[in-house]
């Protein structure tokens, strides 16, 4: 291994021993950035791979979401089998199950980013994963034996409140994993790796938890085995985390590296503090946080593109949820493509492949082009893919849109993920992503709720076309006003 890769595979060791310059609230140390992106002339997606820790973080972070996947299918299948053994309305129960799993993000999301700054981040993803290990193996215990639909939201709850906190501590540490020049082709890696979990997630877990096997060695619900499996993956998950913790003690006692360990966060009293006084000034302090990491996504141009442009992924995601399924599920005589739900999921599948071949394509490529360009005619590709669906309205001409869709997503998902980490200080990243993902909760949630009230006036074929025609135009007038150099201005920035 060379000096470099050597510097990138010990790169964690400060994490949680930097001083915070942005939680004390200090504006003065906000420099905005501007838009800018300067491509690189060489690809590091290959070097990338030859970083120990973060092949092992990407690794066991694959198992880890590929656990997340089956634990969904694993509940699914659950309320299926209580649903037909004890009357649960199965359609009611799943869109509770669907509220609880995004209620985490929606109330505490940005407060998340605010305490996973505060801590050390690898210490938050080991913790949050045994937590997870443990509750989750735990379900069809508790499940059997009491049959209670409460207890499977109250610990479903908990499962996806610590998985919050995981997935923002699992964001933000990406860059303390590899160098600057190599985020790119991380963020290529780990959504590549990202979207193979997720695919045979759904896949396998639907066999998974159908497979009668399982009995044959003293399971006797099937869906149980789903969550002992999800256990598991979360517990291989903690291993690879260890074994980078140990890692980077061992460089820390080779290379006699004493930091000093500087607690900004002490919460223990003054002798004249009372504990009311000290929750005031907490906080007090928590609520500056929050407010500096919005003030900072205001004042810095690259971050505040990258959330402008969740709102226009939000807008495509929402109609492919509200108005595509339903076109391809509904049969002809209603205006559908006659295929049912196994059509949508060949749909996906297709949209999956190419997701995957453009996540390894970009980490090569991605290096030669400007991200921001790169996003802007993603979505305008996406934004015509949007009308030809129902100007087309075949299967044959849904194949290649959605392989087509699936091809220039990955690009707009890692070129965001890319920017925050060259922007953003480490000081403040965990709030920024945490900010991000309740944003996209938040809008995805409302633009599903619009579109489908949309649908009593306008028929999904008009709704799609101009939608489409929206984020067609809005894409063009931001890709001009960012190649005239025109979003300062706009933005008074």
């Amino acid at each position: 291994m060379n000096n470099e890769n050597q510097q990138d595979s010990h790169r964690v060791i400060s994490d949680s021993q930097v001083k915070p310059q942005y939680s004390q609230g200090n504006a003065d140390n906000i420099n905005p950035t501007t838009i800018s992106d300067i491509p690189q002339t060489k690809s590091q997606f290959l070097s990338v791979l030859k970083i120990r820790n973060f092949m092992i973080f990407g690794v066991s972070q694959s198992i880890s979401l590929f656990g997340d996947k089956l634990n969904y299918m694993a509940l699914l299948a659950m309320i299926a089998f209580f649903s037909e053994k004890l009357g649960w309305e199965s359609a009611k129960a799943i869109s509770y199950l669907s509220v609880i799993i995004t209620l985490p993000t929606i109330l505490i999301g940005p407060l998340a980013g605010v305490l996973v700054d505060r801590w050390n981040r690898l210490k938050v993803l080991i913790f949050c994963d045994t937590t997870r290990a443990v509750l989750v193996g735990l379900i069809p215990l508790l499940v059997i034996k009491t049959a209670s639909l409460i207890l499977v939201y109250i610990v479903t709850f908990i499962v996806f409140l610590f998985g919050l906190f995981y997935n923002t501590a699992r964001m933000s540490i990406i860059p303390n994993l590899v160098a600057r020049k190599r985020l790119l082709a991380a963020n290529s890696f780990m959504n590549v790796v990202g979207r193979i979990a997720t695919f045979f997630g759904m896949f396998l877990g639907g066999i998974i938890v159908d497979w009668q096997i399982w009995k044959k060695i003293g399971i006797q619900q099937s869906w149980s085995a789903g969550f002992y499996i999800d256990t598991l993956t979360y517990l291989i998950s903690v291993l690879g985390l260890v074994i980078i913790a140990s890692r980077i003690k061992a460089v820390k006692r080779k290379n006699k590296t004493i930091l000093p360990i500087k607690s900004e966060n002490n919460i223990i009293p003054n002798s004249g503090d009372t504990v009311l006084s000290v929750a005031k000034t907490q906080e007090k302090k928590t609520f500056n946080e929050l407010k500096l990491a919005f003030r900072y996504i205001k004042e810095t141009p690259s971050v505040l593109f990258v959330f402008s442009c969740i709102l226009i992924m939000v807008i495509i995601g929402a109609c492919a949820f509200v108005l595509v399924v339903p076109i391809i599920q509904a049969p002809v005589d209603k205006m559908g493509l006659g295929l049912g739900t196994k059509g949508v999921g060949f749909v996906a599948a297709i949209g999956a492949v190419g997701l995957v071949i453009s996540s390894m394509s970009f980490g090569i490529i991605g290096h030669r082009v400007n991200k921001f360009y790169t996003i802007l005619v993603s979505f305008i590709v996406l934004g015509l893919v949007t009308i030809l669906i129902p100007v087309l309205h075949s299967y044959i001409a849904l194949i290649p849109l959605a392989l087509i869709a699936g091809i220039v997503l990955s690009p707009v998902f890692i070129s965001m993920d890319t920017i925050l980490h060259e922007i953003v200080p480490e000081e403040i990243r965990g709030r920024i992503f945490s900010s991000r993902e309740w944003l996209m909760n938040i809008s995805f949630a409302l633009a599903c709720l619009i579109i489908g009230q949309l649908t009593n006036f306008i028929t999904k074929h008009y709704l799609l076309i101009i939608t489409g025609s929206v984020v067609v135009l809005v894409s063009s007038i931001y890709l001009f006003m960012i190649k005239k150099k025109l979003y300062q201005i706009v933005f008074k920035v």
